[in-house]
């Protein structure tokens, strides 16, 4: 019985080691710019491995005002070879001193798992 114990708790020890020690393949971060009445957001995805990956990216840019909310949604299949940094998207929105905006940028592998993400604010406060 406490052979079988401490088989199992050694293999919970490597698996999370295992976990840890590899971390997310790529490392991604969105800027948001203003310039002048209109917003720009770039979506970026920086490899962290030593090996190329296939991934699928999601973009949106959420606009919250006092008449509701609206969003607009980019996507797609990418290539990443080791060491290599990308732009996955840019999109350009007319901002105005009342509205609130809100980008998501998210990076899965082939089955569907959430690798990396990053979201970024503008408010009327931050023209």
């Amino acid at each position: 019985m406490h052979t079988a114990l401490l088989f199992l708790v050694g293999w919970a020890a490597l698996l999370g080691a295992s976990q840890a020690a590899s971390g997310p393949p790529c490392r991604v971060w969105l800027q948001a710019t203003p310039r002048g009445n209109m917003l720009e957001l770039v979506g970026n995805c920086s490899s962290l491995t030593g090996a190329a990956g296939h991934y699928r990216y999601e973009m949106s840019l959420e606009r919250q005002a006092s008449g509701g909310r609206s969003t607009s949604q980019q996507g797609g299949e990418f290539d990443l070879a080791a060491g290599q940094s990308v732009v996955l998207s840019s999109t350009q929105v007319n901002i105005d001193g009342q509205a609130t905006y809100v980008g998501h940028l998210r990076i899965f592998d082939a089955h569907n798992v959430l690798l990396a993400q990053d979201s970024v604010r503008h408010t009327p406060d931050n023209k």
